[in-house]
């Protein structure tokens, strides 16, 4: 009997992973994307291209000048980059988080949502970013006196990534009732991603390796009564569609992992004598994860 189900699961296992259905689950997947927005997602790394086609003079006038800056840096500082390497580290992390992102946002029907949510991090995260880099990057950083400029679009990449997570409860919210996420959900998450931060960043290990397990401990409380139904709306999926399933259950995990592909290590903060400022890159995706998950709570009132 065991043999028999073994193989049947294998037959049916072989039959979704083949060519003709890979494709079939592949159309599935991305129903409902247009070449709109493709040509949206398109927009941003277009600029920050033709930004780097400019002569020097002119980048150096958009980058946010830390100590004396000029009104306009305040939001040109996020699309200019020190040079080729630099952006195409940003660009790929683009796409890498705009495309999960986006897929997510798909699947639970609420693209608009996602690129007003976008929109509203482009023009305002910059502004935010620069304020605190010019108030407190002056004392802070006070041991670092060459630190005089500052340029990139790690913060709004970083924001993409913290969109992940909500846009994923997002879905299993509309797919199943019995599914509930409430304003607890972004802070949890939060305060995940500060206690990671701290971690890395901090040399009290001991404190922080105990906070971080409980913290964990604490959100798979909260989500318990989440959690079957979840699992269980996943293991449908599993049999409908494997693609799907996968990018459900890779997304959140993806996000789990996002601050070690984020946050440099120390050894790499000053890669090639260049300062990578990751506390623009935490201030980002904590951004992403407030500003989505109380979007949908107290705006579209999505969640209680």
């Amino acid at each position: 009997m065991i043999k028999i189900l073994l193989k049947s699961i294998k037959e049916e296992i072989t039959k979704m992973l083949s060519l003709s259905s890979l494709k079939k689950q592949a159309k599935e997947l991305v129903k409902g994307i247009t070449k709109r927005d493709i040509l949206l997602m398109a927009i941003f790394p277009a600029i920050i291209f033709l930004i780097m086609l400019l002569p020097n003079v002119i980048r150096e006038n958009l980058q946010l000048e830390i100590k004396n800056p000029e009104w306009w840096q305040y939001l040109t500082q996020s699309f200019v980059h020190n040079g080729w390497k630099h952006f195409w580290s940003n660009l790929s992390s683009y796409f890498l988080f705009s495309i999960v992102g986006l897929l997510l946002a798909n699947l639970c029907g609420e693209k608009k949502k996602f690129f007003r949510l976008f929109l509203f991090a482009v023009v305002t995260l910059p502004i935010l970013s620069s304020i605190i880099q010019v108030m407190f990057y002056p004392t802070l950083l006070s041991w670092l006196p060459n630190l005089q400029h500052s340029q990139g679009s790690s913060g709004i990449v970083s924001a993409l990534a913290g969109f992940v997570p909500i846009f994923w409860a997002i879905y299993f919210n509309k797919r199943n009732k019995k599914i509930n996420f409430d304003v607890r959900t972004p802070l949890v998450l939060a305060i995940y991603i500060a206690s990671l931060f701290v971690y890395i960043y901090s040399q009290k290990f001991s404190y922080i390796l105990l906070l971080i397990p409980l913290l964990l401990v604490i959100f798979l409380i909260l989500l318990w009564s989440n959690f079957r139904y979840i699992l269980f709306e996943i293991a449908k999926e599993i049999k409908i569609n494997l693609l799907k399933a996968f990018i459900l259950i890779t997304s959140f995990l993806f996000f789990i992992v996002t601050p070690i592909i984020i946050f440099p290590s120390l050894n790499k903060m000053f890669d090639g004598g260049t300062f990578t400022d990751f506390f623009m890159h935490y201030v980002g995706v904590y951004y992403g994860i407030i500003v989505s998950g109380y979007y949908f709570i107290f705006i579209y009132k999505k969640w209680k």
